[in-house]
């Protein structure tokens, strides 16, 4: 399995992805469209393509726990150094009455609002390191790949374009048969030009555009004259 991906997009759509609920990330239209430039696609190859969209990869839900905690246990360290710049050294924690009787419950209180505070879906995914997001993006993309069955096409010529909005990540993944004759190279520039499309929340457009290239690829290294089953479904997966 070989594999081109680029992570980045605009804050409109990752804020749909994180924050914003939608039943459907294109409309009927547009699912129709694409099924139907996909089966055109696969009309002169023999290769397979499936588009698969997430709206995360991850629910990242031990992050605000992480950072809350953090938070919570910092507090009475700060409140020393306070103390210790305030009285030029000669404070004692035994003589601070506030840290004997108030820093506990105001050190429970911070974790237990903070904790609910970064369950904001858009602050839970924007405390995530990048490195973290990009590999959760791409261990699902993946388990995509093999989930869509595009490892079991005849010929090992499967193509997954993946798209997970909250991780701002495009990736197309291309099985053993294709990537021993077309190099990763050939997809950078098809998954770039994806990602200006989701920028303008042209996420449709970027869809399209990117299964054409396929097309071209397909038709150029992997050509077929008809007669090909279908083997796997060409409608949008959403997950």
């Amino acid at each position: 399995m070989a594999s081109a991906a680029v992570a980045g997009a605009s804050a409109a759509v990752a804020r749909r992805a994180a924050g914003e609920r939608r039943v459907s990330f294109l409309s009927e239209n547009e699912k129709t469209r694409l099924a139907d430039a996909i089966r055109h696609a696969e009309s002169g190859t023999r290769g397979e393509i499936v588009t698969v969209i997430a709206r995360a990869s991850d629910g990242y839900r031990y992050i605000p726990t992480l950072w809350a905690a953090l938070a919570a246990l910092a507090l009475p360290g700060l409140h020393h150094l306070w103390q210790t710049l305030e009285s030029g050294g000669w404070a004692s924690p035994d003589d601070d009455p506030f840290a004997l009787t108030t820093l506990y419950p105001m050190q429970v209180l911070v974790f237990l609002g903070l904790g609910a505070l970064f369950q904001i879906p858009r602050l839970r995914v924007a405390l995530v390191p990048a490195s973290v997001r990009r590999r959760r993006a791409a261990r699902h993309a993946r388990e995509q790949f093999f989930l869509q069955k595009l490892h079991l096409t005849a010929g090992r010529t499967g193509v997954l374009v993946f798209v997970s909005l909250a991780e701002r990540h495009v990736e197309i993944l291309v099985d053993e048969g294709i990537a021993a004759v077309v190099d990763d190279t050939e997809w950078a520039a098809t998954v770039a030009e994806f990602i200006e499309h989701v920028r303008r929340d042209e996420i449709a457009t970027g869809f399209e555009r990117t299964i054409e290239h396929c097309r071209e690829v397909l038709w150029k290294h992997f050509p077929h004259d008809g007669g090909k089953p279908d083997e796997l479904p060409n409608h949008l997966v959403e997950i």
